[in-house]
């Protein structure tokens, strides 16, 4: 990849081809204003972001998804295009005026809603599945992608570059692509343009500190409140799990003796980007 070809406007294009097709969507809820897209039709879904995230974690899962789903993609409060949540910044907090936006949009179906979360947005996912239940709403699956927040070891990685005021253009974006190889994919070679494109956006509009929150056992808690159709997902090359994943593992089937497994060989952290067509295989199988 040649970073002084690195063409922002037209990438900027990309990702609007994707957002042109949504509608976008403002929900004004007790603590926070949050920013949905939504696309499709049918039983709705509820995609969460990672941390240092946006929607466009989930990019390329909404062509597929969208075909036969309402698909419902938030920035969550404190990232990308919602405002921040007033303090303090709890999960609790977070997932319940996630429940009030989404209910707020006033979507058929909304007793039959999936969610799907992915690293810090996993955790969340926990959560809002919490307050739906205690609505009266049980959700139909829980699909977790490398989720943060079950007080498990966090698996060695190397130290990730910072970005300081004094680097050129040229040095953040090297320093994005270092760090997408450190977390975020298993084969650096499936890091592109757009990638280090959506990694250079959504860094600059995180607000919430969501790291000190993922590395608490605050999901394990939580789905330890309820019984819900439980699975969970993660790459086999996943940097945030290393040699901790039987831990994982141990944990959640101690919470959830029916929960469900798939580990996939070659995938990093970002599944759902590095290797999508897989991904949305085995996402789509389980939602069926």
């Amino acid at each position: 990849m040649v970073l002084n070809n690195f063409d922002e406007i037209k990438l900027s294009k990309e990702i609007l081809k994707y957002e042109e097709k949504s509608k976008k969507i403002f929900t004004q809820t007790k603590d926070t204003n949050i920013c949905w897209r939504v696309w499709g039709q049918g039983k709705p879904i509820i995609f969460l972001h990672g941390g240092y995230g946006s929607w466009k974690h989930w990019l390329k899962q909404i062509n597929f998804f969208s075909k036969k789903y309402s698909i419902f993609i938030p920035d969550m409060p404190g990232f990308g295009d919602s405002e921040d949540l007033t303090k303090p910044h709890t999960p609790e907090k977070i997932a319940k005026n996630l429940l009030d936006g989404f209910l707020k949009m006033k979507t058929s179906d909304y007793n039959q809603v999936n969610i799907i979360g992915f690293s810090f947005g996993g955790l969340i996912a926990g959560h809002l599945s919490f307050h739906f239940v205690q609505s009266g709403v049980a959700p139909e699956k829980v699909i977790l992608i490398g989720p943060g927040g079950l007080g498990a070891k966090r698996g060695p990685m190397e130290e990730m570059v910072r970005r300081t005021p004094s680097m050129t253009n040229e040095q953040i974006l090297e320093a994005h692509k270092k760090n997408l190889g450190i977390l975020m994919f298993a084969d650096k070679s499936k890091i592109d343009k757009l990638s280090l494109y959506i990694q250079l956006q959504n860094t600059k509009q995180h607000r919430t500190k969501s790291r000190p929150i993922s590395a608490t056992d605050t999901l394990t808690k939580i789905l330890s409140k309820q019984k819900i159709p439980l699975y969970v997902i993660w790459g086999e090359k996943d940097s945030t799990v290393g040699p901790y994943l039987e831990d994982r593992m141990t944990i959640l089937r101690n919470i959830n003796p029916d929960v469900r497994f798939h580990v996939e060989l070659n995938s990093g952290h970002w599944i759902m980007y590095e290797t999508p067509e897989i991904f949305n295989t085995i996402v789509s199988n389980i939602l069926e």
